[in-house]
């Protein structure tokens, strides 16, 4: 299992990373919060023998704007086919946190109102995880739908693919930073391929800042990783980052270190929102990108990237 998060509390022994011989796990720096009881990118990559996860939490979360949806959810506004709002449209996790705090709230003295609202409340999301997410807060799994898209462009092409004529609006309850895709493609292609007119309310339901103490805790782990290098060309070293917030602030504390040092370090990221921060902020390309926004989509983006890399050094 995955070390715990503070660098003096691992032995080096566990972080000696594999040279071309492959003989030693490839230390994979996941910046997240390690899930519990279990979280499954520690399962996974632990169970391969081929990697050590090590989790660095670097995010803080808090939410916002409660009364504004737990007023549309009283007044009827989201309801399928009669109310303004046909459905939600969700994309990450921490908003499906923040939208099961709001309906635990809520539910205290609006019981039946809170189990109608599961039960047919129609949701858009990308990825299997936060379609799992959904369905374990009590929402109905035939009425979570674009699980298998992938990332925001494919979410709006489905939507525009099964969106009918009315069905209402839709409201996307989403982070501070969010990909501007969904919000904007879906009614313009509903409108110049269907002539639909449907309209996209963006909610924040929760803003982001990087955790106290990040910098140096991560700065710690990168010097940790530089002592026990081999020196050898082939080594890798991965950073998973899970978001723009959080590949600021890891890049930042990375690129301290320079070109000129033995032990290069690539970079995976969750998907194209945070790649195309990482362009724009960075000017550089991830050296891998999940395809699917689950734990074995990032892995798979991981072990192409370290193939790729061990064939170039070959």
């Amino acid at each position: 299992m995955a070390p715990e998060s503070h660098p003096d509390s691992v032995p080096d022994s566990h972080l000696q990373s594999s040279g071309s011989a492959g003989s030693q796990p490839i230390p994979v720096l996941l910046l997240k919060t390690k899930s519990s009881p279990t979280d499954p990118y520690d399962t996974l990559f632990s169970s391969t023998g081929e990697y050590t996860p090590i989790f660095v939490p670097v995010l803080q979360h808090h939410n916002v704007n409660d009364d504004v949806v737990k007023g549309y959810i009283l007044d009827g506004s989201i309801s399928f086919g009669k109310g303004r709002f046909g459905g939600l449209i969700i994309t990450s996790q921490r908003a499906v946190e923040a939208l099961g705090g709001l309906l635990d709230e809520l539910k205290e003295s609006n019981k039946d109102l809170i189990d109608a609202f599961f039960s047919q409340t129609r949701i858009y999301v990308v990825g299997p995880a936060t379609k799992k997410a959904l369905v374990n807060l009590g929402f109905s799994p035939e009425n979570v739908l674009g699980g298998e898209s992938g990332n925001g462009l494919a979410l709006s092409d489905y939507i525009i693919e099964t969106y009918s004529p009315g069905e209402g609006d839709l409201l996307f309850l989403t982070g501070e930073t969010h990909s501007t895709t969904i919000p904007t493609r879906v009614p313009e292609k509903l409108k110049s391929e269907k002539e639909l007119d449907m309209k996209i309310e963006e909610v924040v339901v929760y803003k982001t800042g990087v955790m106290e103490g990040f910098e140096d805790e991560f700065r710690g782990w990168l010097e940790k990783l530089d002592k026990n290098s081999t020196g050898d060309e082939a080594e890798t070293r991965w950073i998973v980052v899970f978001s723009p917030t959080g590949t600021d602030a890891a890049l930042k504390v990375a690129n301290e270190k320079g070109e000129n040092e033995k032990v290069k370090y690539k970079v995976c990221t969750i998907g194209p929102t945070t790649s195309d921060f990482l362009w724009q902020a960075f000017k550089r390309k991830p050296d891998a990108m999940a395809k699917i926004p689950s734990p074995q989509g990032l892995m798979d983006a991981v072990k192409n990237g370290s193939r790729m890399a061990l064939e170039v050094v070959l």
